[in-house]
């Protein structure tokens, strides 16, 4: 089996809500000449349709592509400006639609971008890392204007929260919002609980107060929920039953040579 792995997936938002994504990969073992291009169009089209509309392909050659995805975000206005709520986007759909495709007897395909960035009107981006399922991101872009002649006012702050390790899955209120490292604007005012979790590591829970027009600061550090390969569990401070025994013998030993030095 040859094996298509996607790299990496740029979207960028124009402000009819349409978005052009270039899509990165690398094609490994003989398919990378052997298949025809024609054939790997019409399916990266397939697998990356979000809409009623498929994708249309823009370019193409054999790392990457570029594909116009029509209606890919919501829009509605706001007493500040324009809100977008992104659509979902499911990789491993896109599996299986290769596999079911006239390429699944040549190629093990991994459709799920290491790291995928998303970039709205303003230029306001957000990354995510090592997703199957594209979560749905909602971003209000402010038009100055129009929060000045409503005489609107941000009710929200700013999290920037700082990570060890780093692609820790963060959690507002029970909703996946990315991953951190990051900043995350537009957070609503008021208390919010936070849960970090990443494979491997114990999860984190903080409660946070965000005031209007703030940008508060969050540290967060996780720790392996078990010891990673290779690591040495210290041992237990406790009862040494051989050093203990190894005593008590001695000490036994010096008491009878004392008793038959007195009474020789």
């Amino acid at each position: 089996m040859n094996a298509f792995t996607a790299n990496s997936l740029d979207i960028t938002l124009n402000k009819n809500g349409d978005a052009t994504a270039t899509f990165r990969f690398t094609l490994e073992g003989l398919i990378e000449n052997a298949i025809p291009q024609s054939l790997l169009e019409e399916e990266l089209k397939k697998g990356l349709t979000t809409s009623s509309e498929p994708p249309a392909l823009l370019s193409m050659d054999r790392s990457s592509a570029s594909l116009l995805l029509k209606n890919f975000a919501d829009t509605s206005d706001v007493p500040k400006g324009t809100e977008y709520r992104t659509a979902t986007m499911n990789f491993k759909k896109a599996e299986i639609a290769l596999q079911s495709s006239a390429l699944s007897s040549v190629i093990s395909a991994d459709f799920s971008p290491s790291k995928i960035i998303i970039t709205f009107p303003d230029g306001y981006s957000r990354q995510l890392d090592n997703l199957d399922v594209l979560p749905s991101i909602t971003h209000t872009v402010v038009d100055p204007a129009k929060a000045t002649a409503s005489g609107a006012q941000q009710n929200t702050g700013t999290l920037k929260i700082v990570s060890s390790p780093s692609a820790v899955q963060v959690y507002l209120d029970g909703t996946y919002i990315g991953n951190a490292p990051s900043q995350f604007p537009d957070i609503a005012a008021g208390s919010h609980t936070l849960l970090f979790e990443k494979d491997g590591f114990a999860p984190v829970t903080k409660t946070v107060t965000v005031k209007q027009g703030e940008h508060l600061q969050v540290s967060v550090v996780l720790v392996y929920a078990t010891p990673p390969p290779g690591a040495t569990t210290p041992a237990s401070p406790g009862f040494d039953v051989g050093t203990a025994g190894l005593a008590i013998l001695i000490c036994i030993s010096a008491g009878f040579a004392g008793y038959l030095r007195k009474n020789k």
